[in-house]
């Protein structure tokens, strides 16, 4: 119950980069775990108080760099002839880089970004955070403005083709590839009106 390792599989000893068991026998847990001093002792507080903890997220640190992202269980077995805590660890990278290509698409909430912090580096975090502020602040635009994207890309101070560009790249409006410029349009509404008066001469 302190943290030190009694047995480990194949397959953590595959992700701490160890060659046999030995070398993790009788080493702490927190060696390998991704923050030193946190994550170890509140998987223990949590598992004295409630003999159970599901889905906890971290890291594992191999032994030579390697880092694996990984979501932890396990159980606490108090009334045994040698009480001890039993945890599995689950090898999640593979999910969480195709959860994080969608996020690129679709920007994450704040509530999400914070609970990636320790597990996923700042700069990445604040690359996120600056997507969503910016997807907040066309939709805020957007709805100021009626849903007139050139009174939009006004207030927010880019150009109408930044601004398209952005509303594609988060999905926003209604938008075809081949949609003309909303100035363009303009243009042409008043080609049309003016084609309706007496004396008006076609524009080329």
């Amino acid at each position: 119950t302190e943290g030190r390792v009694v047995y480990a599989n194949r397959a953590f000893l595959d992700m701490a980069q160890l060659a046999t068991a030995e070398q993790a026998r009788g080493e702490s847990l927190e060696r390998w775990l991704g923050r030193p001093g946190v994550d170890l002792n509140l998987l223990t507080a949590h598992l004295r108080e409630h003999n159970s903890v599901r889905l906890f997220a971290t890291t594992l640190r191999g032994e030579y760099g390697s880092t694996t992202e990984v979501e932890i269980c396990a159980v606490a077995v108090p009334d045994g002839e040698q009480p001890c805590l039993g945890f599995t660890l689950r090898d999640v990278g593979p999910r969480l880089t195709t959860e994080r290509r969608v996020a690129r698409e679709r920007p994450r909430s704040v509530e999400q970004l914070t609970e990636l912090v320790g597990r996923v580096p700042l700069k990445d975090l604040v690359r996120e955070s600056s997507d969503m502020i910016e997807r907040l602040c066309i939709e805020a635009a957007l709805v100021i403005t009626g849903d007139n994207r050139a009174s939009a890309a006004e207030i927010l101070g880019l150009s109408r083709q930044s601004l398209y560009a952005k509303l594609r790249r988060y999905g926003l409006g209604d938008l075809d590839s081949n949609e003309p410029a909303e100035d363009d349009r303009d243009a042409a509404g008043a080609d049309a009106a003016d084609a309706g008066r007496p004396g008006s001469s076609p524009r080329i």
